[in-house]
């Protein structure tokens, strides 16, 4: 089946989106979509762009690592390869949405590490049906290791996909938020709504059992 084609002009939707709901901080997250296969080309957004007030100028064409459209100045996020990564992996993917919510920051911090990928079990709710977990399951959130060379974070982000039984549609990076895909740009938003959830489920969970004396974890 012949995958919808994406518009450049998608991105100023969903940049908002996640700028009211307090995603994208600042000028902070990155956003892209797949345009063409052969060769990749995807249009993302440029680095220092505030993504709730996003115009089609402030957008990136790139198609094999080279800008091919840009205003005068724009340069692409720094976190180009990462998304570049994710599309050369998973041919079905469409979007790719780089926010930084608060929860998924949080516990990302709580139980992540700064040079090593980490693994956070978590009990099966019913949300977790929307990121593909049955009910007989454990889910593992991955949260990967926050390098500045953005270029191992691809690497790693592409071992899980690799080495993963069952791979969620989204990663946390440590004290940086997460990353996710979806065959669209909806599905993409979708899971990451989910994966936000059960952070901030977790994090008030561990909170009221320590307001209630019954510690179940130590985040710190």
């Amino acid at each position: 089946m012949k995958k919808p084609a994406n518009s450049p002009k998608t991105l100023i939707s969903y940049g908002k989106q996640f700028y009211d709901r307090r995603w994208m901080w600042g000028t902070s997250g990155n956003i892209s979509v797949r345009l063409k296969d052969k060769p990749l080309s995807i249009a993302i957004t440029a680095s220092g762009m505030n993504k709730g007030h996003l115009q089609t100028k402030d957008l990136l064409a790139i198609t094999d690592g080279k800008p091919v459209r840009a205003a005068k100045g724009l340069i692409p996020s720094s976190e180009t390869l990462i998304h570049q990564a994710l599309y050369r992996a998973m041919p079905d993917v469409s979007a790719v949405f780089h926010v930084h919510p608060m929860y998924a920051t949080l516990i990302s911090k709580f139980y992540g590490h700064p040079t090593e990928p980490r693994y956070l079990k978590v009990e099966w709710m019913e949300v977790l049906k929307g990121v593909n977990v049955n009910e007989d399951e454990i889910a593992e959130f991955v949260i990967l290791p926050n390098w500045q060379d953005v270029s191992l974070i691809a690497r790693d982000i592409t071992e899980y996909l690799k080495s993963a039984a069952k791979p969620l549609p989204a990663v946390l990076i440590y004290n940086h938020g997460l990353t996710g895909w979806g065959a669209t740009p909806d599905q993409a938003r979708n899971y990451l709504e989910i994966m936000e959830y059960v952070c901030q489920y977790l994090y008030l969970k561990t909170a009221a059992n320590q307001d209630f004396g019954r510690p179940e974890h130590r985040l710190s």
